[in-house]
């Protein structure tokens, strides 16, 4: 058995679900006194969703995975941002073509100019 496994106290424990939607996530850092300390700073709450909102218009490359695809495994999309929700992003690629994209898949994202912070 694992011997000393209950003796190791992790530094970050979240306090609510890691799952979609992420609303209302604290988390807690456990210190060497075991004397918690929570944060709920709304600063702190930037999600893929909201800074895409903030930066419609502007032209960006968003890079994917798809680990259950053989095709698809990594591919990037190269679009003027029209429009975002919750769990998706909307793309006009070069040729004029409407892209939508589940975010559940992105790794990251490049802006051609200065993005909406």
């Amino acid at each position: 058995m694992n011997q000393g496994f209950n003796t190791i106290s992790p530094s970050y424990i979240p306090s609510q679900s890691t799952y979609p939607p992420y609303t209302n996530f604290t988390t807690t850092q456990v210190t060497p006194t075991n004397q918690g300390i929570s944060s709920n700073s709304p600063a702190n709450s930037q999600y893929a969703e909201g800074v895409f909102r903030r930066n419609i218009g502007k032209k960006v490359s968003v890079y994917f995975s798809y680990p259950d695809s053989v095709e698809w495994r990594d591919k990037v999309f190269t679009g003027t941002i029209l429009e975002d929700g919750r769990d998706y992003l909307l793309l006009r690629d070069e040729q004029n073509k409407i892209i939508l994209l589940w975010l559940v898949y992105i790794n990251y994202a490049i802006f051609e100019e200065e993005p909406n912070l």
